[in-house]
């Protein structure tokens, strides 16, 4: 082969390569890939089909989510850095349950219990609350998530 032939199938090769051309279905969504800017992962774009809001609130203090552990932790559901309080819904059916699963922490309709082990159950003298668009809802964990829906969540 001379140099120049030899050239191009490097050069083809590695376009190859670069274009991620492995034989895999390309109609089939990319496998996560991690971030560089903020280590969480970046999961296939996909069309948001919905938006919704949250809020946790534990004696008073509103509960912040800008750490990188809460974002982008499913495909289907999920909040990101720009503003942590909106809820990107992908996938209709997506109840609160499952959207609060993907987080890392543990919540029931009884009990809140945070990634550092604050436990905030109802008992005798405080209740864990939910607040589904102003409404009083115990039941909010159950229900798919609706656009525009707003839940607070209260202990």
């Amino acid at each position: 082969m001379t140099k120049n032939f030899t050239l191009f199938i490097i050069v083809i090769l590695h376009s190859v390569a670069l274009l991620g051309c492995t034989g895999q279905n390309l109609n089939q969504p990319a496998e996560p890939t991690p971030s560089l800017e903020n280590d969480t992962p970046t999961l296939p774009t996909t069309p948001i089909k919905m938006t919704a809001k949250f809020e946790i609130y534990t004696n008073g203090t509103k509960r912040i989510f800008t750490d990188t552990k809460y974002h982008r932790q499913s495909p289907n559901v999920y909040i990101e850095r720009a503003d942590p309080s909106i809820v990107l819904v992908n996938q209709p059916g997506v109840t609160w349950d499952d959207f609060f699963k993907t987080l890392p922490f543990s919540m029931t309709k009884d009990c809140l219990i945070t990634g550092t082990k604050q436990t905030f159950c109802s008992n005798e003298s405080q209740t864990l609350r939910f607040f589904l668009n102003e409404v009083e809802t115990p039941n909010a964990l159950d229900l798919p998530i609706q656009d525009n829906d707003v839940l607070k969540v209260n202990y």
